[in-house]
């Protein structure tokens, strides 16, 4: 009995040395079709169907872009996107950070790589921020809230300051 006891209380002591595996958090259901529709999106504007790009929106969708006003429906966002193309957005480039999804809502946060090059102008390149609101209709993700705004630069290294030997007056 006393070997049965130890045995039990070696091995009860060694799982506790053992760290737990924490499980990782599970991936919305939402966020592999949001994904799919991401690249989508991506693809159609890549190619300039920006009538692709408004279908992806509901009827009712507001875009706030910017530094600008509310664009509501599909015709204005088309209408935006296109515009964002003829001034030198070239293309789109989506990472989904997270998606949370409630019923027939799911809220998507992300980065985004923008390519830009105004004619005549160099190709840059723009990181930025985005928050969709997606909303299900008739069992089709639409997107309902779309937000985006540039990110902040990587600041330049600082200039070095001359040290006060450095002054010869």
């Amino acid at each position: 009995m006393r070997g049965i006891t130890l045995s039990s209380l070696l091995i009860s002591l060694a799982l506790s040395a053992v760290p737990l595996q924490a499980e990782p958090p599970k991936a919305d259901p939402a966020r592999a079709p949001l994904e799919k529709l991401g690249k989508e999106f991506a693809d159609a504007f890549n190619r300039g169907d920006f009538s692709a790009v408004a279908r992806m929106y509901a009827e009712d969708a507001i875009a706030f872009p910017p530094d600008g006003d509310f664009v509501r429906g599909r015709a204005a966002i088309e209408a935006l996107w296109k515009g964002a193309s003829d001034t030198g957005m070239k293309s789109l480039e989506f990472t989904v950070v997270d998606v949370v999804s409630s019923g027939n809502l799911a809220a998507e946060t992300g980065t985004a790589l923008v390519h830009v090059q105004p004619a005549g102008q160099a190709e840059t390149t723009a990181n930025v921020k985005y928050l969709v609101v997606w909303k299900k209709t008739g069992g089709t993700w639409q997107l309902y809230r779309d937000i985006w705004n540039a990110m902040a630069s990587t600041p330049a290294t600082p200039p070095t300051t001359p040290t006060p030997e450095a002054h010869h007056h």
